[in-house]
């Protein structure tokens, strides 16, 4: 098992960063934590029926471990070199659970950047997405599409009339992020990802957390743009903010 990273991004993990838009962190989670965290996705997750993936949203609300883990993890120091800032907020939390669904297919999350589905301005917001198992093409790691980020925000159109996924037309398979359980990939709110098939019997049980620049603001479709620390789900791990004016 890889050792627990306790090291600053080098200077060329932060030139691929920049030029390829995606990065592997290394492991971000040692052993107590990684069982803490698979405990709350398990807790969360609970008996859900006629699901292929299971999506738990925003659960720092819900979790005492996880709240600790987004806010005190090796990572954030990490998310600060990312970002570009010493002051990063906490922006978005999910679980993802894929289970066995070779043969309905219905679990493939398409390719899609985060920011399509909240766009946030400035756009140097980083994505960290950690493994609760070990991943790979067979049970549906994500792939990234490296220098996709350079071409900015994209249109995306929903997948299908009954599904809330959006997507665009991507050339190419991108790369896959093969990753042990407790470490991590990063990368940009723009760069193109996606996640394919569970082909194995076991559940693949993955945590994201979302971090930004604690002055950047956001906005869904059809709404006005406003401050992320308006949001009663973001809040600074590190640094400061300034007073909001009217």
């Amino acid at each position: 098992m890889s050792t627990l990273r306790t090291t600053p991004l080098t200077p060329s993990e932060l030139e691929q960063y920049r030029t390829q838009g995606w990065v592997n962190l290394g492991r971000i989670a040692d052993d107590a934590t990684l069982e803490s965290i698979r405990a709350e996705e398990a807790r969360l997750r609970g008996d859900p029926k006629n699901e292929y993936t299971i999506f738990r949203s925003q659960v720092v609300h819900f979790s005492e471990p996880v709240r600790r883990f987004v806010s005190n993890g090796v990572q954030v120091p990490l998310a600060q070199q990312l970002v570009g800032t010493p002051n990063v907020a906490i922006w978005f939390t999910q679980f993802v659970t894929k289970l066995n669904d070779a043969a309905s297919g219905k679990s493939e999350f398409p390719w899609h950047q985060d920011n399509g589905y909240v766009a946030i301005e400035p756009a140097s917001n980083v994505t960290i997405w950690i493994a609760l198992d070990d991943v790979d093409e067979q049970n549906g790691c994500v792939w990234v599409m490296p220098e996709s980020h350079n071409k900015g925000l994209l249109d995306h159109k929903s997948k299908s009339a009954d599904s809330w996924h959006l997507t665009l037309e991507v050339e190419g398979d991108g790369v896959p992020a093969i990753l042990k359980a407790g470490e991590a990939v990063a990368f940009t709110g723009l760069t193109l990802h996606r996640s394919k098939l569970n082909h194995t019997p076991n559940p693949r049980r993955a945590f994201f957390m979302e971090y930004a620049d604690a002055t950047s603001t956001f906005h869904r479709a059809g709404t006005d743009r406003k401050p992320i620390l308006a949001e009663s789900n973001t809040w600074i791990v590190r640094g400061q903010a300034p007073w909001p004016t009217a």
